[in-house]
C-alpha cells in the first residue's frame, strides 16, 4: 500500500484515559483502540525505519490458542524463576527495569514508564489492572501488565532486563497472560498492534487463534501465524 493511500485513509485519535467498566474496555479494544499511558489511542498508520507503515490490531480468540512446541519450550526453560501475580502498580523498581528495557530500541524510544502505563493507579485506570512480577532468586526482572474487560484481557506492557534476552522474558509474559487470561474463561486476549512491514513487533504474529481488525469495515478476521523466523534474533523482537 503507497503512503498516498495511508494518508489519505488516515486514523489518528487520542483521548484521555477514564475509568471504565469491563463491558466499555471490551468494546474499545474490540474497535482498536489501545491504552497507553494516560490515554486512549487509535491510529492506523505508524512509521519504521522512516518508512510510513500500516498498523495491524491483533487480538487472540482464546478458544483456539495453545501454545506452539517452541512456545512449550520457552515455558519449560523458565521453571526455574519465580511469577508472582499482583495487582499492578509503579515504583522506582519497575522504573529501573523500563530504563534497561528501553535501551534495546534503536527509535521510538520513551524516557519513562510513564508512557505506557497509568502509572498513579495502574490497578484502577482504565478497569482492574494486574501484573506479572517475575523473579530468577531475589531479582526482578520482568514485569508484564495486563488490564481486565469482562470477555477481553489487554496485555498492555511488559518490560523486562535485556541480560537475560534468551530467556524471551516477553514472549514468556505474553505467554502466560494468555494461558490465565484462557484458564479464567476470557473470549479474548489484545497484544497491541503489528505493522505491514517487517518489525519487532513481528513476534506477537506467531499466535495460534490470531485475528487482525480490517480498519475500513471494523470486522476482526482470522488471520494465519506467521513463525518468527530461524535467522531473527528472538531478542530483538519482545514487547
Amino acid at each position: 500500500m503507497s503512503a498516498t493511500t495511508i494518508l489519505e485513509n488516515i486514523i489518528d485519535e487520542r483521548a484521555e484515559m477514564v475509568q471504565l467498566d469491563p463491558v466499555g474496555l471490551d468494546h474499545i479494544l474490540s474497535e482498536g483502540w489501545r491504552l497507553l499511558g494516560r490515554r486512549f489511542v487509535r491510529h492506523n498508520f505508524s512509521t519504521w525505519h522512516r518508512k510510513l507503515c500500516r498498523t495491524i490490531p491483533l487480538r487472540v480468540r482464546l478458544a483456539q490458542f495453545e501454545p506452539t512446541k517452541s512456545q512449550r519450550q520457552t515455558l519449560r526453560r523458565n521453571e526455574d524463576l519465580r511469577v508472582l501475580s499482583a495487582p499492578a502498580r509503579f515504583d522506582s523498581e519497575r522504573e529501573r527495569l523500563f530504563e534497561l528495557h528501553r535501551m534495546r530500541f534503536h527509535e521510538k524510544q520513551a524516557t519513562t514508564l510513564a508512557s505506557f502505563i497509568h502509572v498513579e493507579s495502574p490497578n484502577l485506570y482504565p478497569t482492574v489492572g494486574r501484573e506479572l512480577e517475575v523473579h530468577l532468586n531475589n531479582e526482578l526482572i520482568a514485569c508484564s501488565f495486563f488490564h481486565l474487560g469482562q470477555k477481553a484481557v489487554s496485555g498492555t506492557y511488559c518490560v523486562f532486563d535485556p541480560a537475560h534476552s534468551r530467556r524471551s522474558l516477553g514472549t514468556l509474559t505474553m505467554l502466560l497472560e494468555l494461558l490465565i487470561a484462557k484458564e479464567s474463561g476470557m473470549e479474548f486476549y489484545y497484544h497491541g498492534y503489528a505493522y505491514d512491514i517487517p518489525s519487532q513487533f513481528d513476534y506477537k504474529l506467531n499466535v495460534k487463534g490470531l485475528e487482525a481488525l480490517n480498519w475500513e469495515t471494523g470486522v476482526w478476521s482470522p488471520m494465519d501465524r506467521v513463525p518468527v523466523r530461524r535467522w531473527v534474533d528472538i531478542a530483538e523482537f519482545e514487547k
